[in-house]
């Protein structure tokens, strides 16, 4: 079963170059580029096809290295509120100082 499929690929493949071979210059040209054009269209599809798991795996480890880096800043900033060097509050990730809403002197 197998030498049939493998022995009828060859010969599919053989009267393909053969024809290919018999065309004129231009006709040659064009299968070619259609034949290109082909190529890079399925090695497009085959890479959206698998990397489709990377791209989910690098989002879910950036997302989790956000939430980290928030986190260590957040017990960073509550750190100093705690030591009474800073006061402010929390606006979802955004930490406000007390001391940028002391109003300006002018000048």
């Amino acid at each position: 079963m197998l030498q049939t499929v493998l022995a009828a690929t060859g010969l599919v493949v053989c009267i393909a170059l053969g024809v290919h071979m018999a065309l004129p210059y231009r006709w040659q040209a064009r299968v070619d580029a259609g034949v290109a054009a082909l190529q890079s269209w399925a090695q497009l599809q085959f890479a959206r096809l698998t990397g489709w798991r990377r791209r989910q795996r690098q989002t879910r480890a950036a997302a989790l290295e956000a939430e980290r880096v928030i986190r260590r800043a957040r017990e960073s900033a509550l750190h100093d509120a705690r030591d009474s060097r800073t006061d402010g509050e929390w606006d979802g990730n955004v930490y406000r100082p007390k001391s940028f809403e002391k109003p300006k002197k002018p000048h």
